[in-house]
């Protein structure tokens, strides 16, 4: 424990990520759960650095025009940054999204970042559970949907599109139990109230996005679109904000203070991961590193599993999302060259 805490803490004051300096310019970016944290601090550093057009991707319209507004005044301009509606508890919201993004000349970068933590048991109008609603099941969707048009938007920049996901580094170890893997289904299984544990529920939510991301990888070259996952670290945001009570304000200060990032400093990771070239295809990006795959994707079983849950997150998908597969054909196929 000692040792894992001091990792922690050099990872924010020792070895911090490095700021990136890449040039942006022209390039139209996607930033999902843009309203506050890692979201906004990332869509300040690509305008910064000269994209054409950075796209705020919230919930609350209203939010995010203020955020759009307090980000402009750092910025000294006003001419980048669109604020765009995106519910990840529904499944419109999200194909209402991505057919605005269909209507770009060109979209290059599209980091998906919106996530979220919860302590109770909370399902969405879907029916499941809102962790695996909005960091598996929504994540996956869209990247779906986004993906024919990062695909042919290479041939408007001649750079090769991005479509990064935002996971976490708990999703290493969170193996999916033998028992459970022998039931029916696996999402079905964490989708009941009785095996809801606010501990663990984030991080299967996130291995199965991981599971998800790999299939994308796989299955798409890194010439026509490199897709990655990275991992900001901890980081002081309210993702977890279910999690604190009356009382624990005064330690959880010093608790932020010695082993958070801020977010300004978390984004790094963010922007850095769409710097690395084809060579983060299908890997995970943390610490400024490549990092090798944890035990929950590690051995024959483990990528049966993978396998296991693609299938299971298309089913999931297919029952509320007319076309999905039709949509998934598209998305995996492969891009015509113009002539």
């Amino acid at each position: 424990m000692a040792a894992a805490m001091f990792r922690i803490f050099k990872n924010k004051w020792i070895t911090p990520p490095k700021e990136v300096h890449e040039d942006y310019t022209g390039r139209n970016v996607i930033v999902t759960g843009a309203s506050s944290g890692i979201g906004v601090e990332a869509v300040f550093k690509f305008a910064k650095l000269g994209a054409a057009k950075v796209i705020i991707a919230v919930r609350d319209l209203k939010g995010g025009e203020l955020t759009k507004s307090a980000l402009e005044a750092r910025l000294g301009r006003r001419d980048q940054l669109e604020v765009w509606e995106l519910d990840m508890m529904s499944y419109d919201s999200v194909e209402a999204f991505a057919n605005r993004a269909n209507e770009l000349d060109h979209l290059d970068i599209a980091v998906l970042n919106a996530g979220t933590r919860r302590v109770k048991f909370i399902q969405s109008k879907h029916g499941w559970e809102e962790d695996i609603q909005v960091n598996t099941l929504s994540t996956t969707l869209l990247a779906i949907l986004l993906l024919p048009k990062l695909k042919e938007s290479k041939q408007h920049t001649g750079k090769i599109p991005i479509l990064e996901f935002v996971n976490s580094g708990q999703h290493q170890n969170a193996v999916v139990a033998p028992e459970v893997r022998q039931k029916p289904s696996v999402l079905d299984h964490y989708n009941q109230k009785e095996n809801h544990k606010e501990g663990s529920q984030y991080s299967f939510s996130k291995v199965f996005l991981m599971y998800a991301t790999k299939k994308l990888a796989d299955e798409i070259s890194s010439g026509d679109v490199i897709i990655t996952s990275v991992c900001p670290g901890w980081v002081n945001t309210d993702l977890g904000r279910d999690h604190f009570f009356p009382g624990v304000h005064i330690l959880a200060f010093f608790f932020i203070f010695l082993f958070m990032r801020t977010s300004a400093v978390a984004a790094n990771m963010v922007l850095s991961g769409t710097t690395q070239g084809e060579g983060l295809h299908g890997r995970f990006w943390q610490h400024d590193k490549i990092q090798p795959n944890g035990p929950s994707l590690t051995g024959p079983e483990m990528k049966e599993l993978s396998a296991r849950m693609w299938v299971e997150i298309l089913d999931a998908l297919d029952k509320d999302v007319a076309g999905v597969n039709k949509a998934v054909e598209a998305a995996l196929s492969k891009q015509r060259k113009l002539v």
